[in-house]
């Protein structure tokens, strides 16, 4: 007989295991590979400052986190950052970059880097907005 089973702390390796088992359906039935990391790092006598993370999947570049030590904003590392990912990407045959922010600054940041607001959820998170934005990269 089945059972129901409801809990506040599953066990990690039972959520790994139905995370693991969705993206694997969801990426066959689209006939989707596997994503490819992708990483822009700037270090100072070699310590990180700044990086730019995300992967490439289906021929865009998802930018997942855009970070710059506090010591060293507003100096256009951000944007160097920023360039050199979607470069690569770009190089790697990505058509176009996706980034979220749930900050209505940052976004216009990346809105003067290029990238076009896509689509705005409101109340995403209570008080925040989710803000998409792509930007083509060919």
């Amino acid at each position: 007989m089945n059972e129901l089973e409801t809990s506040f702390a599953p066990e990690g390796r039972v959520v790994a295991q139905i995370s693991k088992a969705v993206i694997a359906h969801d990426r066959a039935s689209i006939g989707a590979g596997e994503p490819q990391p992708l990483a822009c790092l700037v270090r100072e006598n070699g310590h990180l400052i700044g990086g730019a993370v995300g992967r490439i999947e289906l021929d865009r570049l998802y930018v997942e986190y855009l970070w710059v030590d506090a010591g060293h904003r507003r100096k256009g590392l951000g944007s160097r950052l920023l360039a050199g990912i979607e470069e690569a990407a770009g190089g790697a045959g990505c058509s176009e970059s996706l980034i979220e922010s749930l900050s209505q600054k940052t976004a216009a940041m990346y809105e003067r880097a290029g990238y076009r607001g896509h689509a705005q959820i409101d109340n995403y998170i209570p008080g925040l907005t989710l803000y998409v934005l792509i930007k083509p990269l060919t």
